[in-house]
């Protein structure tokens, strides 16, 4: 049933402007990035030891991880529960044969494809950005790659807090705007030890190089995500469960 009612939320991003906001997140994070290492080069590029694209990486981080990212999640949130707050749709779906948990799951794994999906074309478009104005140094692929798959494990407890945000209330802007209000202090929380317990700065700094930020342990961290993941988990089942729909 799980795998029938997927299909269905996967059939309705089709006509969404999701793809959209896929690509143009990472392609606005990157390019600002990209830009903002140019233009101080000298400033972060200062021996032979530096490379390039792990410079230029930090300062995609500073607006991509920690102000679009995290945004953009609540974005995808908030528009796959949009169909079913327009004229009765929860209850014409919760009509059917399906058990609440069953909907509720389904739209958290869409949630967390379309983020997989997001990190797959920020790499991508980082690569070729990068190519194209010829970023110093060897391409430090396991990095990269690394960077891209613990920041998309890292929104798994953000994934969850919005989805339940964006299923509680009819209002489209009402999460999102809860969603970037927390966002906004992303910046300051990434630099302190509690931000590693803050779900909304936990994607940049599983991002960041280990040596630019206050995590002293990667285990204990992401040990932190998957706990925060599983209780927001619990919570939204619960809450969807006896959630009065109208």
């Amino acid at each position: 049933m799980l795998k029938r009612v997927l299909s269905v939320e996967l059939m309705k991003m089709k006509r969404s402007k999701l793809w959209f906001l896929i690509l143009m997140g990472p392609i606005i994070g990157v390019m600002l990035g990209v830009w903002n290492f140019l233009q101080n080069i000298d400033i972060f590029i200062q021996t032979q030891e530096d490379n390039g694209w792990l410079e230029a990486w930090t300062q995609v981080g500073l607006f991509y991880s920690s102000l679009i990212y995290p945004v953009l999640i609540g974005v995808y949130a908030a528009l796959l529960c949009r169909n079913e707050h327009i004229g009765g749709g929860w209850k014409a779906l919760l009509a059917l044969p399906v058990k609440r948990s069953t909907v509720y799951l389904s739209k958290l794994i869409v949630i967390i494809l379309l983020i997989a999906a997001t990190q797959i074309f920020l790499m991508i478009f980082y690569l070729i950005i990068g190519l194209f104005f010829s970023i110093p140094g060897n391409i430090p692929w396991m990095t990269l790659l690394g960077f891209m798959f613990k920041g998309w494990i890292a929104t798994l407890p953000l994934a969850a807090i919005q989805l339940i945000l964006s299923i509680n209330w009819n209002s489209f802007s009402l999460p999102l705007a809860i969603n970037i209000i927390f966002t906004l202090p992303v910046m300051l929380a990434v630099n302190a030890s509690y931000g590693q317990f803050y779900p909304w700065a936990q994607p940049a700094l599983a991002m960041s190089p280990f040596d630019e930020t206050p995590i002293q342990s990667l285990p204990i961290f992401y040990t932190l995500v998957l706990i925060i993941f599983c209780l927001g988990v619990i919570g939204g089942l619960i809450r969807f469960n006896t959630l009065d729909i109208e």
